[in-house]
């Protein structure tokens, strides 16, 4: 069974501290029992793989699969893929080769990235 987690991108860093209601509300909590409403987090979806170096791997995140330029991992159409120009690749297309898959940044931090793959 794959883990299901996710992490939030609150427009410095990610944190894996907070809560989302049923309703969809996300809460940054404190611990006297009080919470912060925050709308302006990036939540994603952990995809339930690792990367060849055990790295675990986030949509949202930058991969590098062989030579190609880096790739964005994205959740499209109830499946995790990469977005390489606009074209949407399936995860059993790319992800079946893990081994050579490497996370190499992500879409906050390391935009640059996927300026120099266009």
């Amino acid at each position: 069974m794959r883990e299901i987690k996710f992490r939030a991108w609150d427009g410095k860093r990610y944190t894996t501290d907070f809560f989302i209601t049923s309703e969809g509300t996300v809460f940054k909590p404190h611990y006297d029992r009080n919470a912060e409403i925050v709308s302006d987090f990036t939540i994603e979806q952990f995809t339930g793989l690792h990367d060849k170096n055990g790295k675990e791997i986030y949509e949202g995140d930058l991969i590098k699969y062989g030579s190609d330029a880096p790739l964005e991992v994205i959740y499209r159409e109830s499946c995790f893929c990469y977005n390489q120009k606009s074209r949407y690749i399936s995860r059993l297309q790319i992800f079946d080769n893990i081994n050579k898959i490497e996370v190499i940044g992500n879409i906050h931090e390391n935009p640059e990235l996927l300026e120099v793959a266009k």
